[in-house]
């Protein structure tokens, strides 16, 4: 679909882009990020042909993007602007016809069809409640959703797209990139999208395209090119990285700089977690941040907690898919347990099959333990009343404690076990 080789491109004396290549497949979704500088609007400007690079080729469908004129190109290829401003009083209306432009003789007479697609793009865009408003008029989400409606209308087979969340509040983000999403889904239409937000454009594209200085700093899947390493590296600053639950695409979380703050030291101290069902990743993950040592059991394999201590490089009491907790388990369980310093019982439910986890508890008086809360025990105890029942006899120890949610368990970590976590 889209092929550029070793494109260079300068302004004046300033080099921009350095030795550029990637290809973009029929109906794919890739996302440009970078920081400010990076080159990403440049080398957009440059796929669309408002700029010539200094050297290499640009391939549109096996055709040398040069050879396109500009009205074969409009038929190929749509940008939506990160300007998105309109210095005259245009109707909705009107201003989506001019996308309509490449297919119009001469004299720029509409046919049935450039009124069929005007009408297919403002239903598709939900902007044909108002196409009689003027352009003006509206807000910038409307706005941004009109300018889309008129690059559909060109037909396009590649969409590029620069900024077209910018500025914009959350609510109408989303909107943006739900419908370039189903643009991507429906009309089959590849797309290009330069961005800021990394975490807006990671959970909607296939692939990214890292920018550092003008050089293509990482290409790939998501979770390849969005890793702690790379972008504290191309951007400077320290991030974390966390993995949305219900995309499991990941996401950026900035690390501030905090005043008076400790530095983490290399410790022995260890946490035996009691998990299962997905109520232990985002507890593992604080751990993992926190340079924790980790232990969890017992798990079934497969359990997407299971999943995310393999991840993570965690020890795991393990036994096969859907079978209950056996003797031997038990054994490896205390024995993990014992060498621990902490416990965490996760908001798990609890039925038959892995009452053990609760029972051996009850071995460790002289153990710390947290139990998370965020769900009444009695909500998750199916076996007739005996995991309330073990839950009351272990919380009357005084080294155990119930928190309510992550926020206070990074508190009560911090607070309690600073001296072994931190210089």
């Amino acid at each position: 679909m889209l092929k550029l080789e070793d494109i260079n491109f300068s302004y004046e004396k300033q080099k921009i882009l350095h030795k550029i290549n990637f290809h973009l497949e029929e109906n794919e979704f890739i996302g440009i990020i970078g920081p400010n500088g990076s080159g990403k609007s440049t080398l957009l400007k440059n796929i669309s042909k408002l700029l010539s690079p200094d050297s290499g080729y640009i391939y549109l469908d096996k055709g040398l993007l040069n050879e396109y004129s500009y009205k074969e190109l409009a038929r190929k290829m749509a940008v939506v602007p990160q300007d998105t401003e309109v210095n005259f009083n245009f109707s909705v209306y009107d201003l989506v016809m001019m996308g309509r432009n490449p297919y119009q003789d001469r004299w720029g007479r509409v046919s049935e069809k450039d009124k069929k697609k005007v009408e297919e793009a403002l239903t598709l865009t939900d902007t044909k409640k108002f196409q009689d408003k003027s352009i003006q008029k509206l807000s910038g989400g409307e706005r941004q959703r009109v300018i889309i409606a008129r690059a559909i209308v060109q037909e396009p087979e590649l969409l590029l797209l620069d900024e077209p969340t910018a500025s914009l509040d959350i609510n109408y983000q989303r909107n943006i990139f739900d419908l370039i999403s189903d643009l991507n889904d429906e009309l089959e239409m590849s797309v290009l999208a330069v961005s800021h937000d990394l975490n807006l454009i990671s959970q909607y594209c296939e692939r990214l395209i890292l920018l550092s200085k003008g050089n293509i700093h990482t290409i790939g899947r998501v979770e390849e090119v969005i890793t702690k390493e790379n972008i504290s590296e191309v951007y400077n600053t320290e991030v974390d990285i966390k993995y949305n639950p219900m995309t499991e695409r990941p996401y950026v979380i900035i690390v501030p700089r905090k005043k008076n703050s400790y530095k983490r030291r290399e410790n022995n101290f260890k946490v035996h977690l009691i998990c299962g069902g997905g109520t232990g990743k985002d507890i593992m993950n604080i751990l993992n941040d926190l340079n924790i040592k980790v232990s969890c059991g017992v798990l079934n394999r497969g359990d997407s907690d299971w999943e995310e201590a393999k991840r993570l490089n965690y020890e795991i009491v393990e036994i096969p898919p859907f079978a209950p907790i056996d003797k031997n388990a038990v054994e490896k369980n205390k024995k993990k347990i014992g060498n621990s310093d902490l416990i965490i019982v996760s908001n798990t439910p609890f039925g038959w099959g892995n009452l053990d986890n609760i029972k051996v508890l009850t071995n460790f008086e002289e153990k710390d333990i947290l139990f998370m809360t965020n769900q009444d025990v009695e909500a998750r105890d199916f076996t007739e009343g005996k995991t309330t029942e073990l839950f009351e006899k272990i919380k009357k120890n005084n080294n155990v404690r119930e928190i309510n949610n992550n926020k206070e368990l990074c508190s009560f970590i911090n607070t309690n076990y600073k001296e072994i976590l931190y210089d």
